[in-house]
């Protein structure tokens, strides 16, 4: 979904409920607008990913625990040089409502902006949000 673009990782920490199993996962890249897809050269410069400052669980029904509907959602965002998460689209469906509640909660989340030469960016994220209907066994 990212093209040619150089694509970035980061690990978001959330054990708890909804992601027992450990992390969301976001893939990134930077968001260039006037980009035509070409592979021109580009510059060698790191960018500086954004981080997580509001993070919000999305809610994972107790009756969908109990019938083990599991899963990863896989989302489709853009993280504003603001901090703001928005243009999000589905891209892999687990559930009507894991779906709807994992976009829910991450058009909540606000990041300290990706900075490339000191200055902010807008980014395009693909995001992986797991649902474990029970704790994983070490």
């Amino acid at each position: 979904m990212l093209g040619a673009k150089r694509v970035y990782t980061l690990y978001v920490n959330m054990p708890n409920l909804t992601s027992a199993s450990g992390s969301w996962v976001l893939n990134f890249a930077e968001l260039d607008e006037a980009d035509s897809g070409g592979y021109k050269r580009r510059e060698a410069s790191e960018l500086a990913g954004p981080v997580p400052l509001r993070k919000v669980d999305p809610k994972y029904p107790p009756e969908l625990r109990t019938a083990h509907v599991d899963g990863e959602v896989v989302l489709y965002a853009i993280i504003r040089k603001d901090g703001s998460v928005d243009s999000i689209q589905l891209v892999h469906s687990v559930d009507p409502h894991l779906d709807a509640n994992a976009m829910e909660a991450l058009a909540q989340w606000k990041f300290r902006a990706a900075e490339k030469h000191g200055e902010p960016v807008d980014l395009e994220a693909v995001v992986r949000i797991p649902f474990r209907s029970r704790a994983p066994s070490f």
